[in-house]
């Protein structure tokens, strides 16, 4: 009686374990930049996102973070964001705080394989760090979820000081 129960304990926790993972399945991978921005400069990074599952997502919100989740601040990290929705058909690329064109609200913005975001980005005093990630929250299917996503350029970000 206590190995069936066992057996059957074990059978259920791993069926759990599978249809949540089927209910994420996929990544977001980030199109990567090598630039070094001045400080105080604003710039706009139109970023190629991508999500490798099998249904659209629906992007809910973008945060930078470090370490164990630790939200990314011009005060500590010399880093000022923000992260807005684009047409899929704007060109890739770093622009300026005047060149940019309109920018479209997250909230909601729809991923299906292939989409674009920009980020804002104002900096001081940068330096790289290899803790520096993506928090994305979305929903499918009507549920909330996190990822936790690694991205080499805000990892490798550092600013040139002025003067330089």
């Amino acid at each position: 009686m206590g190995f069936f129960l066992s057996s059957l304990i074990c059978l259920l926790v791993l069926v759990g374990c599978s249809d949540k993972e089927e209910d994420v399945a996929g990544e977001f991978l980030l199109g990567n930049f090598g630039f070094t921005p001045n400080e105080n400069e604003t710039y706009h990074i139109v970023v190629p996102i991508e999500w490798t599952g099998k249904e659209p997502v629906n992007i809910v919100s973008l945060e930078l973070i470090k370490g164990e989740e630790e939200p990314i601040t011009l005060e500590e990290d010399g880093i000022s964001y923000e992260f807005f929705g684009a047409d899929p058909l704007k060109t890739t690329g770093i622009y300026g705080d005047s060149d940019i064109g309109d920018l479209t609200n997250l909230k909601n913005l729809v991923i299906d394989g292939e989409g674009k975001l920009v980020l804002k980005l104002k900096t001081s005093k940068v330096q790289a760090d290899n803790e520096r990630r993506v928090k994305i929250k979305f929903s499918i299917n009507s549920k909330e979820i996190e990822k936790i996503v690694k991205w080499k350029t805000l990892e490798q970000l550092t600013t040139k000081q002025q003067g330089n």
